[in-house]
Order: C-alpha cells, then sequence, then structure tokens
C-alpha cells in the first residue's frame, strides 16, 4: 500500500509540473539567463588588478580591461561650476534696459496711431517731431558714433529723401490696405506682430554685444505692424508720418541707443526712465489698466527678473570631469615657434620676383 501511494504522489507531483504554464517556464529561462549574463559582465568590468598592469587612460596603447572600464580615480577629478560666472544684480538690471527700452518703443508705436485716430494728435506736429528725431539721430551717431548715416552727409541726405519718397507714394495704397478686413482680425495681427518683434529682437546690440543689427524677422514683423495700424488712419498724412515715425523707431534708434550707452551708462539710464516715461504719458490717455501693466511689466523686466535671475545662479551646478570632450592644449613655445615659422618668408620667392 505504501508504494502504491508514493506512486501516486509522484505521478501527481510530475503532473502539477506538467500543468504549468509554458509562459513561467521561459520566463524563469529567460530571468536565469540574464543573471548569467549580468555576472560574466560584472566580472568582466572589474578584473583582477593584482594579476594585471595597472589600467592607464590612454587609447594608444592595448590593454587587457573592456573599453568602458573605469578607475577608482574616475571621480576625483569632477569639477562643478568651475567656469560659472558671478551674476551682479545692478548689472543684470543694466542689461535689461535696453528690453525695457524696446518695450517703450512697441508702446510709442502702437499709441500713436490711437492718438492720432482720436483727435489727440495732429499730423502735422508728428511730422515735425519725425525731422526733430531725424536730425537728433544724425547728431548722435556724428558726435557719439564717430560717423554720419550713409557713409556720407550726401549719401544720407539722398537716402533720407528716397525713403521719405517712397513712404509718401505709397500712402494712398497703404490707407485702404485693410478697407475689407474686420477690426478685430487687424488688431489680433498686429498684437501677434508685436510680440513676436520683442520676443526675436537683437537686444545685444544696443548693449554692443554684437557689431551689427540682426533680427530680420523681428524688423519685419514691426513694420508690417506698423504698416497695418497705418491702414486705419483718417488721412493720407497720417498714414505718411506714422510710417515714418515707426521707420525711425526701429531702424535709428538702436543705433542712437547703442551711441549713448558706449558714451555714458548714466546717459543710457537716464534715457531708459525717460522712453518709460513718454510711454507712460501716452498709454495714459488712453486706458489706465494698460498703463498700470506696462508699468508692473518694466518693474518687472527692470528688477524682479534680474533679482530671480541672480537668485537662482546659486543652485547651478555644471559638472565637468573627465567624460568631457578633450581640448587640445597646445605648449607656449610650440605656437610661438609655428607662428614664426609661418610668418618667415619662403626662401627665393623674394629673389623669384625681383628676377621676374
Amino acid at each position: 500500500m505504501n508504494g502504491i501511494n508514493s506512486n501516486e504522489k509522484h505521478s501527481k507531483v510530475q503532473t502539477t509540473e506538467n500543468a504549468k504554464p509554458p509562459v513561467t517556464l521561459r520566463f524563469r529561462a529567460a530571468s536565469a539567463a540574464v543573471s548569467t549574463a549580468a555576472t560574466a559582465v560584472e566580472q568582466e568590468q572589474q578584473p583582477n588588478t593584482g594579476a594585471l598592469p595597472p589600467w592607464e587612460k590612454v587609447l594608444w596603447r592595448k590593454q587587457p580591461y573592456p573599453d568602458n572600464y573605469v578607475d577608482d580615480s574616475f571621480l576625483q577629478h569632477m569639477v562643478v561650476n568651475a567656469d560659472v560666472p558671478q551674476r551682479d544684480f545692478w548689472q543684470v538690471a543694466l542689461g535689461s534696459a535696453a528690453v525695457s527700452q524696446q518695450l517703450a518703443t512697441v508702446v510709442a508705436a502702437v499709441s500713436v496711431p490711437v492718438h492720432l485716430r482720436l483727435g489727440l494728435l495732429q499730423g502735422g506736429s508728428l511730422l515735425l517731431l519725425n525731422v526733430a528725431l531725424l536730425l537728433l539721430g544724425y547728431a548722435v551717431c556724428g558726435l557719439l558714433g564717430g560717423h554720419v548715416l550713409g557713409g556720407s552727409l550726401r549719401r544720407g541726405v539722398r537716402q533720407v529723401v528716397l525713403l521719405s519718397g517712397g513712404v509718401y507714394l505709397l500712402s494712398p495704397m497703404l490707407h485702404s490696405l485693410t478697407r475689407n478686413v474686420s477690426e478685430d482680425s487687424v488688431i489680433a495681427m498686429i498684437v501677434g506682430l508685436c510680440v513676436t518683434h520683442l520676443a526675436l529682437h537683437d537686444y545685444n546690440f544696443v548693449n554692443s554685444v554684437t557689431e551689427q543689427l540682426t533680427g530680420t524677422v523681428s524688423l519685419g514683423a514691426a513694420v508690417f505692424a506698423s504698416v497695418l495700424f497705418a491702414s486705419g488712419m483718417p488721412t493720407e498724412l497720417d498714414v505718411f508720418v506714422h510710417v515714418l515715425f515707426c521707420l525711425q523707431l526701429y531702424l535709428l534708434s538702436p543705433l542712437m541707443r547703442r551711441y549713448i550707452r558706449n558714451a555714458s551708462l548714466t546717459a543710457h539710464v537716464l534715457l531708459t526712465a525717460a522712453m518709460t516715461a513718454a510711454a507712460v504719458l501716452l498709454l495714459l490717455p488712453l486706458s489706465r489698466l494698460l498703463t498700470a501693466a506696462y508699468v508692473a511689466v518694466v518693474l518687472s523686466v527692470s528688477f524682479v527678473c534680474p533679482y530671480w535671475l541672480v537668485h537662482i545662479q546659486k543652485f547651478k551646478a555644471k559638472i565637468n570631469g573627465p567624460w568631457d570632450e578633450a581640448v587640445p592644449k597646445i605648449p607656449t613655445s610650440i605656437a610661438s615657434t609655428h607662428s614664426s615659422s609661418s610668418a618667415r618668408p619662403v626662401a627665393g620667392s623674394s629673389d623669384g620676383g625681383n628676377g621676374g
């Protein structure tokens, strides 16, 4: 009886093992294979350093180590924030003055046509203001920049005449450009173009970081927004003076502000305050809410954002170490020898030139 019972138990065990699904068996087999492979990789990456020569960080020598092997000194050469500059609040705030100036420029370009449409400003007065700004711009560029716009006074006058004449001839067409377009669509397009201009504007030019004013898309968006605004002017004279005013703001004023900043930082700060005050005076008769929003944006750009940037600078962690790209370091003696040999004339070149 005992033999019969043991045989029955053995047959039940075999039946239970055979009843297991094949997926479970395959999973166990795969897990065993992965464990074996991981053990082999660990053994390969951790060789017996006592029986092998010391590892060296060179590529030209064949060593009995895997390609991804590193020794215990790998993290000893790690450097944190080696070349991260320390920012000063007032320096950052001074750099943000260019943003505040451009904000004031856009507000002026948007507010002046509204004043013209409401009758708060006359086209003749704006024309006199354009002439005054043009003369001031040429004077600033000549006295502080050391050169005349256009290369010479004659070329500069010719460019002004051609530009003014072209705008005057196009004024009738611009006056009726958006006659069949709804006003809401025009306003939405103007807002989008102004935001695009502010986002893509080259603020480094005023701060003398770059030598040439870049940002073709930004300038095109600003000019197109000015044209859309001019299409809603009451008269063709208003269209003409408004487009000229915007062209001076977007083309001439960056040069003036750059030269003023290079001449005196105090004058740069005073100019920023004057432009902000002028923008507030233009917005205040139109909407107190917009004026308050503009003042809040200027204060945020001038003080809140620089403080925030300086504050989060201490959380910056730039890690450098052996994993960085290799930077060749040429000794000074070799570099000087190479430069002197390159500058030395080739033997026989002067004789050959004289003989020819």
